[in-house]
């Protein structure tokens, strides 16, 4: 039981501070806990009672960064109490509660239900308010809102913790997503980001799939202050290659979806590379080949209209040769990415490739990673210019924003009378910026109609 006095200062905190690191998930989460105590008459504010730390440690870069944090507020600012959550609270909760300030260390899964946090901080649940549906309503700081439809991960990379740390995929019920999704349309969102921890496999733990989800999202409709419907879309992020595209047991499936509702769906995907080497990602226990996810790519563009392309690649991974590297710079050309984040290999703890016997050289490393920049850059330059007269619906922030596709897209004030709209069609001309390079910029077509036709 707590002693009376903590629980007093606990009820004396009303302001906090919430400092969020990692992905889309996790911000969700952030959002879920900072709406929970907004509910109780908590406001945020810089200089706080309270700073709730949500951390990550995909890297190790990503929990040093976060323990660094989380000293500078106990030197800083002793009286300060600090709650850390996240993955790092998961896999190395000794290691924080002994830092300066912190109190409570609370992981992932039940840890992060507002209930479960409420408790932990010392505050009284009446029992109506077990029956708050745990869902989000804005998105603070951003105009797009991310919206965690799964949490866990079945999988096994070897160089991912995230399965030991978030535990098994475990899905959102259909019908909670979508009160949740018109929820936030209603709010002025225009943008839905779904995301998760494997999203390809939303459904499974329910006898469903993704499909069948986005099937119930893309038919929902939100009316403006004049009875008229407002237009919005969906963004899926992180997805498999494997999983977007038909199976060979049939049924609905992802691309079909995305093919039936292209004035909802955003035609972009991110679906993680990791390595081009059909050896390397055997060693890294992916599950598919580089000519399956070559494939894959080719069925997609067949079936949908210049669709971009993201992904994530590894550098340096244990067994890298320089064959091996040659294997993903030509992946890289032949996908056609319109986008491509290059992170180097760092071994993580309690992962299958926490011991590595063959990596490259740091300079090795460095160097490659360098190419493959260099080679993503080209790739990428060559898909913006290939969209010169596509049309495009874009979310706007001011004058520019992000289109279907993944490009920012600036507006000429001229074209626009008064204040931009938040989401408006356009025709995409590709215009020199002056130092070598080339942008985008949007032509306003005379009015919203569903773009890709």
């Amino acid at each position: 039981m707590r002693p009376l006095r903590e629980i007093e200062l606990v009820s004396a905190m009303r302001s906090v501070r919430f400092v969020t690191y990692g992905c889309k998930a996790n911000q969700y989460d952030t959002q879920l806990l900072r709406e929970t105590l907004r509910r109780r008459g908590w406001t945020e504010q810089r200089e706080a009672d309270l700073v709730v730390v949500n951390t990550c440690t995909v890297t190790a870069e990503a929990g040093r960064k976060a323990r660094q944090l989380i000293r500078r507020i106990g030197r800083e600012s002793p009286e300060t109490r600090i709650c850390v959550t996240g993955c790092l609270a998961e896999s190395e909760p000794e290691i924080l509660r002994e830092l300066p300030g912190v109190e409570w260390v609370l992981g992932n899964g039940e840890a992060k239900r507002p209930t479960h946090f409420l408790r932990q901080l010392g505050e009284e649940v009446d029992p109506e308010e077990l029956g708050i549906p745990s869902g989000i309503t804005e998105f603070a700081g951003h105009t797009r809102a991310f919206l965690k439809i799964q949490d866990g991960c079945d999988k096994a990379c070897a160089f991912c913790i995230i399965p030991r740390v978030r535990g098994r995929s475990r899905s959102k019920l259909a019908n909670e997503l979508v009160q949740e999704v018109r929820g936030l349309l209603e709010n002025g969102f225009h943008e839905i980001v779904l995301c998760g921890i494997h999203i390809g496999h939303w459904g499974l733990d329910l006898g469903q799939n993704l499909a069948f989800l986005l099937r119930k999202l893309v038919e929902i409709e939100v009316l403006d202050q004049n009875g008229e419907e407002r237009p919005w879309r969906l963004r899926l992020s992180s997805i498999e290659a494997t999983e977007v595209i038909p199976t060979a047991e049939g049924g609905d499936d992802v691309l079909s979806v995305m093919k039936d509702a292209p004035h909802r769906i955003a035609p972009h995907l991110h679906m993680p590379l990791q390595s081009g080497d059909d050896a390397t990602l055997v060693a890294m226990n992916r599950w598919y080949t580089r000519k399956e996810y070559l494939a894959a790519c080719d069925t997609i563009r067949e079936r949908l209209d210049r669709p971009a392309f993201t992904a994530d690649v590894l550098v340096g991974f244990d067994g890298e040769t320089e064959a091996r590297f040659q294997n993903t710079l030509r992946a890289v050309h032949e996908a056609g990415f319109a986008r491509l984040h290059v992170f180097p290999f760092s071994p993580r703890p309690d992962t299958a490739a926490a011991n590595p016997t063959a990596l490259p050289s740091p300079s090795e490393v460095r160097d490659r990673r360098a190419r493959l920049s260099d080679a993503a850059a080209e790739v990428a330059t060559g898909y913006r210019e290939s969209l010169s007269g596509a049309r495009e619906t874009v979310v706007l922030e001011g004058w520019s924003g992000l289109s279907g596709r993944y490009q920012r897209v600036r507006l000429r004030p001229e074209d626009i009378e008064g204040v931009p709209p938040a989401m408006i069609e356009v025709e995409l001309e590709l215009a020199d910026r002056g130092d070598g390079e080339s942008e985008l910029f949007g032509r306003p077509l005379p009015q919203l109609e569903p773009a890709l036709r």
